[in-house]
């Protein structure tokens, strides 16, 4: 008999196509109006392929690793892209750590407490912190395991840029669950590079510019808290964020709702916040989003969302849409 002495770790392959037929209208600061229309992802944000492995190691010991990708099963031309790609180690005592481009720790607090979940093609209906709602590459991430309820993670990333600290990041959360409560808190710094912009949210076409960069030093404050409890029949959520640089800011306060109807989901999040640019001028914004979802199966998912969002006296984007959403 022929041994080749090769062993394989347990490998799956998995990933999401999105698909949802959209229309976006745009008002601006000056009342001019425009609507676009189109097919795209616009639960998920975008379509995702992965490659994900695990091996025993012994001793409660595991490795792990992710490879994904970015993808557009509706754009002609479409390149994959890097997307939550990791390699490192976890045990039930210790916990994981690990080693690529991964969600930031704040991601995690605003999606829990966001009962729509959408990622959209104009972002309308949530007005929020765009700060910690991204992931990082070139980073480090410990996870901890739950104590009692309360769970911790902290996160270290890199810009690589040679000479200066511009694109190096930090970021943490911390979470308690019982029962069907959920409460959690979070924090980021980012230093931007010379020159690089903080901006307030996209709406009506164009986002405010809070403060320019004069070195590769100055930081991005962020941090955020909220909380949930799931009644059975309905779910409520409250959070409030903020991202500070020098004497720009930008906050936002966010409620949310979703309820079963028989096989139907409905949910719903209104927040609220305001932007100050850097020589203190202000800006109200405010923002709605409705949504449905549908469970055909397991994997498969029917869903239609409208949402509006305003800043100041004119500017406005409204989006509506109905698509499919298939996990594999």
């Amino acid at each position: 008999m022929l041994s080749l002495g090769v062993t394989f770790a347990d490998v799956a392959i998995g990933g999401l196509i999105d698909a949802g037929m959209y229309s976006i209208s745009n008002t601006t600061t000056t009342g001019a109006k425009s609507t676009t229309r189109g097919v795209g992802a616009q639960n998920n944000g975008v379509d995702e392929l992965f490659f994900a492995a695990s091996e025993d190691l012994g001793d409660g010991l595991k490795a792990n690793a992710r490879l994904g990708f970015n993808a557009s099963a509706t754009t002609a031309g479409s390149s994959l892209t890097n997307r939550i790609s990791y390699i490192g180690l976890s045990s039930a005592s210790f916990g994981e750590v690990q080693v690529g481009e991964q969600w930031k720790p704040g991601f995690f607090s605003i999606l829990f407490i966001e009962p729509t979940g959408l990622v959209s093609t104009s972002g309308a209906g949530l007005v929020g912190p765009a700060e910690m709602a991204a992931y990082t590459a070139n980073s480090i991430t410990y996870t901890s395991p739950s104590f009692n309820g309360i769970g911790f993670q902290y996160q270290k990333g890199y810009g690589e840029q040679a000479g200066n600290s511009s694109g190096d990041n930090s970021g943490y959360r911390i979470d308690y669950r019982i029962g069907g409560l959920y409460v959690t808190y979070a924090g980021a710094t980012t230093n931007m590079a010379s020159a690089g912009t903080f901006k307030g949210n996209t709406i009506g076409s164009s986002a405010d510019v809070l403060y320019t960069a004069t070195n590769n030093t100055t930081q991005v404050k962020s941090n955020g808290y909220g909380a949930s409890y799931d009644f059975g029949m309905a779910k409520i959520s409250a959070g409030s964020f903020s991202s500070t640089v020098s004497s720009a800011k930008s906050n936002s306060t966010a409620y949310g709702l979703s309820a079963p109807v028989g096989p139907v989901v409905l949910a719903a999040v209104f927040s609220s916040g305001q932007t100050t640019d850097s020589s203190a001028n202000s800006v109200n914004v405010k923002a709605q989003r409705y949504a449905g979802f549908y469970n055909l199966r397991k994997r498969t998912s029917l869903y239609a969302f409208t949402g509006t969002s305003t800043a100041g006296a004119t500017r406005k984007t409204t989006e509506s849409a109905i698509g499919i959403k298939h996990s594999f």
